[in-house]
């Protein structure tokens, strides 16, 4: 006797399986950004980290070499912006602090010097932070095809030579303009450790002032 009972999967195509994996979302999903023209697209991280350069094939046709630099600005700039907007809607981690317990103050005086020392370790965080914040910088690439400055993150022009890129393969002129984007995101948006101002004398005053009985007898109002 035969047995004809169904168990209701016995039907299933392999996609039904297949689109339920893929669905899963990617750890770091890349955020490209294009010109109007669509003859440029920037492909960055989620933190803005250009990732490649890709050039239309048959660009030629549609934009003159000589106004490539625009497109690649606005792609550029539109992919970072993405890539911001994306930051924007994470929620940030909670701040991990937990310094150390800061040795005893013994006088009005060790905390003076213990503010002055913070204080100059603060001028030159901020120093340090303006250059790299306040002013654009530039860059260039190996082959000294492309140029380029930017400022926080943000390109504010490229340059281009027209003449090699009405002739040279697509795979050199993205080779070059990624090199430059690379090093203009590099040089103009400070690093982690800058994010916020760090040294013994800073970590020791925060310590302090979060715990006002401590500050006080440092400045000999309390015994």
């Amino acid at each position: 006797m035969s047995d004809d009972r169904r168990w209701g999967f016995e039907d299933a195509e392999d996609w039904e399986y297949d689109s339920g994996r893929a669905a899963e979302p990617s750890a770091e999903q890349p955020l490209t950004g294009a010109d109007p023209a669509g003859v440029v697209t920037v492909t960055v991280s989620p933190t803005a980290e250009v990732r490649s350069v890709r050039l239309t094939p048959g660009w030629r046709g549609t934009v003159d070499p000589r106004s490539l630099h625009s497109a690649v600005l606005a792609a550029a700039n539109t992919a970072s912006i993405r890539a911001l907007a994306a930051q924007a809607e994470q929620e940030p981690p909670p701040p991990q602090y937990n310094p150390a317990p800061p040795p005893p103050l013994t006088s009005p005086e060790d905390l003076a010097r213990l503010i002055d020392a913070a204080a100059a370790d603060l001028d030159g965080f901020t120093r340090q932070l303006s250059a790299v914040v306040d002013h654009p910088v530039p860059a260039h690439s190996g082959g000294g095809h492309v140029r380029g400055s930017a400022q926080r993150g943000r390109v504010l022009s490229l340059e281009l030579d027209a003449d090699w890129a009405a002739v040279a393969r697509d795979s050199e002129i993205e080779s070059e303009l990624v090199e430059v984007l690379r090093l203009l995101r590099g040089l103009s948006v400070p690093g982690e450790s800058a994010q916020t101002p760090t040294s013994p004398a800073i970590t020791e005053l925060t310590a302090l002032v979060s715990d006002p009985q401590r500050l006080l007898r440092g400045l000999g109002l309390v015994p």
